[in-house]
């Protein structure tokens, strides 16, 4: 378990709070697009039948009820096999956090979806379910990948550059689709990543304990 970890908490909170303030405001006070939200819903358009048009259709598959749970299974069944139990349960756990967080949000926050879509979705369009779920997943590999002392850090950074890679083709795929805000996107990730990092403090808390007890214990005072 890195002993980094700890450390993150701070910035959950901080990450939790923001994203509970923006639910807020397109609650209660403007639903609509912002303005970084209409830019980008022109820039990040695809046409129909075209070859980028077929990889977002793909990121939405994937990435969809079937596709997440698929996803999610295969990478715990790996885990369980790699004899990695805590780190199985701590990947799940993130992706029940974060449906949970999502799919909550979704019911209070009401916020349209934009009105051409190039691609069949339902529901409220705050925030994307999809890009939550990539980072919940990816982040989870990502924490779990940095707290083995037997990866080397070029597989870490490896690692790192994939997970960011996936997440943000994620998010491109909505905007893309027209399914989803920009804000929409950033919103999940954001939550996606606090989920994660929860999930792993919730079952290796034991373990920052003792890292925390050892880093006091070898502390030695100078003369």
């Amino acid at each position: 378990m890195s002993a980094k970890l700890p450390r993150t908490l701070p910035w959950v909170l901080v990450g939790l709070f923001l994203f509970t303030a923006l639910a807020v405001y397109l609650r209660f006070i403007d639903g609509g697009p912002f303005g970084i939200d209409s830019w980008w819903y022109n820039t990040a358009e695809v046409s129909r039948g075209s070859g980028v048009y077929a990889v977002a259709v793909f990121m939405a598959q994937i990435g969809g009820g079937v596709g997440s749970v698929a996803c999610t299974a295969v990478a715990v069944a790996l885990l369980l096999v790699m004899r990695r139990p805590r780190d199985a349960a701590a990947l799940a756990t993130a992706m029940i956090l974060g449906i949970a967080g999502s799919e909550l949000t979704k019911h209070l926050v009401l916020r349209p979806r934009p009105w051409d879509q190039l691609y069949d979705s339902s529901g409220s369009s705050f925030p994307s379910g999809h890009t939550m779920g990539a980072a919940a997943l990816a982040i989870s590999l990502v924490l779990m990948v940095a707290g083995s002392e037997s990866m080397s850090k070029s597989l870490s950074r490896g690692v790192w550059v994939i997970a960011v890679v996936w997440v943000i083709t994620m998010a491109w795929s909505r905007t893309a689709l027209h399914v989803h805000w920009l804000s929409d996107t950033l919103a999940g990730a954001l939550l996606g990543v606090c989920a994660a990092i929860i999930a792993r403090r919730i079952w290796f808390r034991q373990e920052q304990r003792e890292n925390s007890a050892a880093s006091i214990t070898n502390v030695r005072p100078t003369a």
